[in-house]
């Protein structure tokens, strides 16, 4: 059954700048070689309601192709483009530099983009990117450092770290090349070394929620030994690919899939979209005997909708973090073999109490089915 977790949005006090506009946080990512693959794990499981602006320093060739942001925009509900020279940071957009320039962050909020004219330029615009969060943003400024290779924004953390921002690196095992990482975790500087399948629930917690480090370190801790389920990268990508488009069907943009780990006889999320660590890991393991939608689903063999969690009887434990994650109906359905065994469970969650049409119950069937399929095809492979 789900551990019992208190749970409660923060809402963060914001700073205000000069012209009386508020600060809010910004998250800044810097990578190279693999940097790409990992970035957009990480947007992909961000909610459509992410509260800050995502700015993106990829070391990109001027030949690069000129697809990226399409690539990026078919996996998020977030707006992604490239960033223009004074653009204003707005919340929910995502904004990747162009190939071949840096960019730096000004206090007011708007961005400076240079040409990376020499090869000094080139090693040292995460450094001069990350600086500019730094001074511009503080303790609100959020880096991530991905794969790539050098030793490019190891200054930039230190500042970040130096103003009481957050500093995130990818982990050895994800990374493409684990130079950038790898030093920054040097510096002494870096608050917590994750996946990036676990970056973007961080980000949740931090941005949405207003964690401070403190309560990230302490949650990180707990989370480490019930991470995410474990499967091969080729149905993790297929797996996350058909939640992105079951939320977008479904109408909403949280959701996770479960399978089931037949020698405990519990469920345990495999890819999500839009939740925080605290809700990984209230719900990392759910049995039959549980009375959330998809411990229901599991013991009756058939699609659950819990139309108002307020309501609902059965649900008031859970109510806690239903309202930290921020919904207020919750659909499970059941993914069932060819062979009629219970493989795991698909749900949507939404942000209003809702009822579901025939039309959304033969849709979400629809969904659940391909993904058994997926399971039992690539799990036999």
């Amino acid at each position: 059954m789900p551990a019992a977790v208190t749970s409660h949005v923060i809402a963060p006090e914001m700073d205000k700048r000069q012209d009386g506009t508020p600060v809010v946080p910004l998250v800044a990512i810097a990578g190279s070689a693999g940097g790409i693959e990992a970035m957009r794990d990480i947007i992909s499981r961000l909610p459509a309601l992410f509260p800050a602006p995502i700015l993106c320093l990829q070391h990109l060739s001027t030949s690069h192709c000129s697809t990226l942001v399409d690539v990026l925009q078919s996996q998020t509900p977030l707006r992604v483009r490239w960033a223009q020279q004074g653009d204003r940071l707005a919340p929910g957009v995502v904004y990747i530099s162009p190939p071949g320039h840096s960019v730096v962050v000004r206090p007011d909020g708007t961005l400076v983009l240079t040409p990376i004219a020499t090869r000094l330029d080139g090693l040292h615009a995460a450094d001069l990117f990350f600086a500019s969060v730094a001074a511009s943003y503080g303790h609100r400024a959020v880096v991530i450092v991905l794969s790539g290779v050098g030793w490019d924004g190891t200054e930039g953390v230190c500042a970040v770290h130096e103003r009481r921002g957050t500093v995130l690196v990818q982990d050895k095992a994800s990374a493409f090349i684990w130079g950038m990482p790898k030093a920054a975790l040097a510096t002494g500087c870096v608050d917590a070394v994750l996946p990036p399948q676990e970056i973007a629930p961080v980000l949740v917690n931090l941005v949405r929620d207003g964690y401070s480090n403190g309560n990230l370190r302490a949650i990180v801790a707990r989370f480490v030994d019930r991470r995410l389920v474990a499967v091969t990268p080729a149905l993790h990508t297929e797996l996350r690919n058909l939640l992105a488009m079951t939320v977008v069907v479904q109408g909403t943009d949280l959701g996770n899939i479960q399978l089931l780990d037949r020698e405990t006889g519990t469920l345990g999320i495999v890819v999500q979209r839009g939740f925080g660590i605290d809700f990984l890991q209230y719900f990392a393991t759910v049995s039959s005997q549980d009375d959330s939608a998809c411990g229901r689903a599991m013991r009756d063999g058939e699609s659950v909708l819990i139309a108002d969690v307020n309501t609902d009887p059965l649900f008031v434990a859970h109510r806690g973090i239903a309202a930290s994650a921020g919904f207020r109906s919750v659909q499970s359905t059941p993914l069932i073999s060819r062979g009629g065994a219970l493989l795991g469970i698909l749900s949507t969650h939404f942000r209003t109490a809702r009822h579901r049409s025939p039309g959304e119950l033969r849709a979400i069937q629809l969904h659940a089915r391909r993904a058994a399929d997926i399971i039992e095809r690539l799990s036999t492979a």
